[in-house]
């Protein structure tokens, strides 16, 4: 009984008879040794030459130089506008001359000329009352609204310093309440507090300003009202300095 495998394999032929001739490439064991004819020298080497050049084909193809892109079709809408750049400065504007508005004294203050040779601005009405320093007082409510100044002594002690020595002093008043101390402009400062006037029987609110004068002295200058009127006493306050000026030379007498 013949087995399946028969069929694929054969073996040698005796005497050669019927042999094939094997390739020199074949990866199969060899029936016989290999005889170097010239027809079989010749397949060897037409066999290393096909394998050589087709190694140099694999690894040393040119590559195609790359083409240009085609250039985009043109729209043909509207090109917009650039959106302005952040980091370029806008355009200036032309600037519109104006005219400088010059402080206006309000309708109900006067500009004075105090006998202490102080011209300052006061609440119209108010009358003048003096004592250790000058008061300008409301006619009806003397004691809750009125304006004080009077001239510093000469110190060295700065503004800031010297209102200080005004709280130290003034703490013992009734429901006493500092609210603000601090300079304002160069050589000046402000003190604001609120207490209750044992006097009046109201909260009064008081605001102080230190201040230089061109011709080097200091003054103090101080608004009381209701502490419910705030910031009327800021305005009062306000106005007078903006007014407020040394008398420097006094007429002479003729003689």
């Amino acid at each position: 009984m013949a087995h399946h495998d028969d069929l694929a394999h054969t073996g040698p032929a005796e005497d050669g008879a019927g042999e094939h001739p094997r390739s020199p490439f074949s990866t199969g064991k060899p029936g016989r040794r290999f005889r170097f004819t010239p027809a079989n020298v010749l397949l060897v080497a037409l066999g290393l030459l096909i394998g050589i050049g087709t190694a140099w084909l694999v690894q040393d193809r040119p590559t195609d130089p790359p083409q240009p892109l085609a250039a985009p079709p043109k729209s043909t809408r509207a090109a917009k506008p650039l959106p302005p750049n952040p980091s370029s400065p806008p355009p200036t504007p032309t600037p519109t001359p104006t005219r400088t508005a010059s402080p206006t004294l309000p309708d109900n203050f006067a500009v004075i000329r105090d006998a202490s040779d102080v011209t300052l601005a006061v609440p119209s009405g108010w009358r003048r009352d003096e004592a250790a320093s000058v008061y300008y007082r409301s006619p009806k409510y003397p004691y809750s609204r009125f304006l004080q100044f009077w001239p510093l002594a000469e110190s060295r002690m700065s503004a800031t310093r010297a209102l200080r020595v005004t709280v130290a002093t003034h703490r013992h008043y009734p429901g006493f309440e500092l609210q603000a101390l601090h300079p304002t402009t160069k050589g000046a400062a402000e003190l604001v507090y609120s207490y209750d006037s044992t006097r009046t029987g109201r909260r009064l609110t008081l605001i102080q300003r230190v201040f230089p004068t061109p011709d080097g002295r200091r003054y103090a200058l101080a608004v009381v009202g209701p502490a419910e009127e705030w910031p009327r006493q800021r305005n009062t306050l306000e106005t007078a300095l903006r007014y407020f000026q040394p008398v420097e030379d006094r007429p002479t007498p003729a003689g």
